[in-house]
């Protein structure tokens, strides 16, 4: 891929040309129905770069910041525009999901707290996802902000199955949760005293924790 504004190479997976400083608008390419509607009143971009651009896909509004090319996300756009690509993956790639770890499309400097777009308070950073490599920040009442190609990047975790691979884990999870509980329950019922909010085991589900335990 070249540089828009000067013709030079950019490297896979890089946002930013080396040599005139520019972004790569990588996020919203393929979305030949995003459409720009002006300023987005009262949104701006979280890095000090101004008012955002209110974007139209398909029913979803997202305000992009036309020096960063960072995304700010309403509550909910962001599953909502990646849940058609988890809908096609069968199976989970692991080397895949290894790569995009180990090269991010934004490289992580000294950590930082920014504020809302909208309310100005300063968001929360959690990882997205198990082995996304995408740090994100969020607004409890707002929404998301993603750096310029993160959104590119979550879509390809998705399409690696890491959405997939999320749901397996969660899973995993509930029944290790499950077990743990049948063995503290059946434990507790053999020296006659049940955990307070646990229901008492029948025959067949003290036989089971045990052989779990």
């Amino acid at each position: 891929m070249n540089c828009l504004s000067c013709a030079a190479p950019i490297p896979s997976g890089a946002v930013c040309c080396a040599y005139c400083g520019s972004r790569a608008d990588l996020d919203l390419q393929g979305w030949s129905h995003a459409v720009g509607s002006g300023p987005w009143p009262e949104h701006s971009c979280p890095n000090g770069h101004g008012p955002l651009e209110l974007v139209e896909l398909q029913e979803l509004r997202l305000g992009r910041c036309p020096t960063c090319l960072g995304l700010c996300l309403e509550p909910g756009s962001l599953e909502t525009l990646l849940r058609p690509a988890a809908a096609e993956v069968l199976n989970t790639d692991r080397r895949l999901l290894d790569a995009l770890t180990k090269a991010p499309r934004q490289h992580e400097g000294a950590v930082r707290y920014r504020p809302c777009a909208v309310c100005g308070d300063l968001m929360n950073r959690s990882l997205f996802g198990h082995r996304s490599g995408v740090i994100v920040d969020r607004c409890r009442d707002h929404g998301v902000w993603l750096d310029a190609g993160e959104l590119r990047q979550l879509l390809e975790w998705t399409r690696a199955g890491g959405a997939l691979l999320d749901q397996q884990l969660h899973q995993e999870e509930q029944d290790q949760a499950l077990r743990a509980a049948r063995r503290a329950a059946a434990a507790a019922e053999l020296q006659g005293d049940a955990p307070e909010g646990l229901e008492v085991l029948n025959p067949l589900g003290r036989a089971l924790a045990r052989w779990l335990g």
